[in-house]
């Protein structure tokens, strides 16, 4: 069943599949703090000129976390779009969110074995916020369009 211009459920599904790799890929040790500090650090310097080392620590840590929310909103996002053609929108928003979490509790159980970086019940919680923001969105600005149909049914 295709819905949505025509984009097929399996490459949805797809979509889905790759964001997670590049999720788990962000979650490697090539984009732990000390990776990401070596081009953030600079850039914040530029951006903030004068800013004590404390501010520019705080400003490397609230991207990163914002990177966080912002990984799970996309994947969220992409997994509700892909459930879509068969779920109306609060169940395919209901499965998003469980697709969003298990990958963030995988990735953080990932990460607390590697050796630059730490797994956290803090940043599950962030991705889980970014992913619940996101299909709020979803669902206030579309989830009545498209399918609404199956909602009511």
């Amino acid at each position: 069943m295709a819905d949505g211009g025509g984009v097929r459920p399996g490459l949805r599904w797809a979509a889905v599949a790759v964001w997670c790799l590049v999720i788990l890929g962000f979650g490697s040790d090539d984009f732990s703090a000390e990776a990401t500090s070596r081009f953030l650090d600079p850039l914040l310097r530029w951006l903030l000129p004068g800013a004590s080392d404390e501010t520019i620590a705080l400003g490397e840590w609230a991207i990163r976390k914002a990177a966080h929310a912002v990984e799970y909103g996309v994947l969220a996002s992409l997994a509700w779009y892909a459930a879509r053609p068969r779920l109306a929108p609060w169940p395919a928003a209901g499965l998003a969110l469980a697709i969003a979490l298990g990958l963030a509790g995988v990735d953080e159980a990932r990460q607390a074995g590697l050796g630059t970086r730490s797994g956290s019940a803090k940043d599950v919680a962030i991705d889980g916020a970014g992913a619940v923001l996101a299909l709020g969105l979803l669902l206030k600005l579309g989830g009545s369009r498209r399918g609404s149909s199956r909602a009511r049914v």
